[in-house]
């Protein structure tokens, strides 16, 4: 980097950009790049946050999280080779409730198991993750749905009910 001279930082910040500027921005860019890199997946979730804002559903609530109990957690696999770990998560909006269960699967796949309690029970269910097509199904008539084997990261729900019935409604993003 060349040197920069006390006479040379009185000019004036509205000149043109000149060589000197130049070779202090790239340090400053390069020491920044150091100690606070960008994480390799910032663009892609950032297409996916900015892709669920514009499906124009109603967002869910949290209201409820549950991690495994200590006697279901397991630090062996069993001879399956199927974990036993499972978590479950429920959301409200309105009059609409959805609780889904994660299950490990193999090859490092969830299971994820959902109930809708709403009162009209036919509603379309798509699964959304970063850089990949959405999944979709159907809740049963009592208002079950199933993804039996997605792959771990960030994902969203967003349940379809007709629009007499309150239209699309969307979880938080989550981690699988």
């Amino acid at each position: 980097m060349p040197e920069v001279r006390d006479d040379e930082l009185t000019l004036s910040p509205a000149e043109p950009l000149d060589d000197a500027d130049r070779a202090v921005l790239t340090h400053l860019s390069e020491v920044a790049g150091r100690l606070d890199p960008m994480p390799d997946d910032l663009v892609e979730r950032s297409l996916f946050a900015a892709t669920l804002a514009g499906l124009e559903a109603e967002m869910m609530q949290a209201v409820h999280v549950s991690e495994p109990l200590a006697g279901v957690r397991s630090a062996t696999v069993p001879a399956d080779g199927v974990p036993t770990e499972a978590r479950t998560i429920s959301f409200t909006h309105g009059d609409l409730t959805l609780m889904i269960q994660l299950s490990a699967e193999r090859a490092g796949r969830i299971r994820v198991d959902g109930w809708i309690a709403v009162p009209t029970p036919s509603c379309t269910v798509e699964l959304h993750r970063p850089g990949v097509a959405p999944e979709t199904t159907e809740a049963d008539e009592d208002g079950r749905f199933s993804f039996p084997a997605v792959a771990s990261g960030a994902a969203s729900l967003i349940v379809r009910r007709p629009q007499a019935d309150g239209g699309a409604v969307s979880t938080p993003v989550i981690e699988l």
